[in-house]
């Protein structure tokens, strides 16, 4: 004999209120397996399994229309759905990253002066602002692997990113103005020096993913404006400096 639940008796063995289940019902989302004489709704064993399905798939961002549409159809493209999915929830975290950067630096600079520097957390705003440029996403998508692209998103490298902002402003500037020098010139291997110690830290446990933006950095595949500062030509002439550098050691 098949066992059918009442509204209620659903409502507790879901822990989906009975005002959802109407909702769904009402929404042609999850329907009753029948309603008797007096209109009162029975579910059964397969509307658990229908429900167990919604309950994940809100869960990994999908909403009401698009479930309704997932389970009332059987040409749905899963894989490619869920990669969609993948890709929604992974902008999401990088998001959440950004914004408890940007928390953290404000305590910090509250604990320290007192009040919150408005003008230096919007300048932080922007730079993560330019990670979701459909620009930089197409740049990304086209140049990294989902794993190298998982690694800007998180949260120490997203740190490092913001601690480390002047200081690369300041190293680009700083190449500008020895461009016209000889790259073996002590001047210009002390900064050599000191961009490539920079760059180790930056990507520390990444290096072949440091390597690989250098090479983007020098054939000028960079979006405008996501690196403060940057310009090609500056970048191949720090190249010869560094190349220098490393042929003495």
């Amino acid at each position: 004999m098949n066992k059918y639940w009442t509204i209620k008796e659903f409502s507790k063995l879901t822990s989906v209120t009975v005002r959802t289940l109407q909702y769904y019902d009402d929404e042609d989302i999850l329907k009753p397996h029948h309603k008797n004489e007096a209109g009162y709704r029975f579910y059964s064993y397969g509307d658990l399994q229908v429900i167990q399905k919604i309950s994940v798939l809100k869960y990994i961002g999908f909403n009401l229309k698009q479930i309704r549409t997932i389970l009332n159809t059987n040409q749905l493209d899963w894989l490619h759905s869920l990669n969609l999915q993948a890709k929604i929830v992974q902008d999401n975290i990088a998001r959440l990253n950004q914004g408890l950067i940007l928390i953290k630096e404000s305590i910090n600079l509250y604990s320290k002066n007192n009040e919150i520097e408005w003008q230096s957390i919007a300048k932080m705003l922007e730079v993560f602002k330019m990670t979701d440029n459909s620009i930089v996403k197409e740049w990304s998508l086209r140049n990294f692997s989902e794993d190298e692209i998982n690694f800007f998103n998180e949260v120490s490298f997203q740190q490092s990113r913001v601690d480390n902002e002047q200081l690369w402003i300041k190293l680009f500037a700083e190449a500008k103005t020895l461009i016209s020098k000889d790259p073996a010139s002590s001047e210009v291997q002390n900064l050599a020096q000191r961009w490539m110690n920079s760059a180790n830290n930056q990507y520390e446990e990444k290096s072949d993913l440091g390597r690989k933006m250098w090479e983007l950095m020098k054939s000028g595949d960079i979006p405008s404006g996501l690196i403060p500062g940057y310009e090609q030509q500056t970048v191949l002439f720090m190249d010869k400096a560094i190349e220098i550098l490393y042929s003495k050691k």
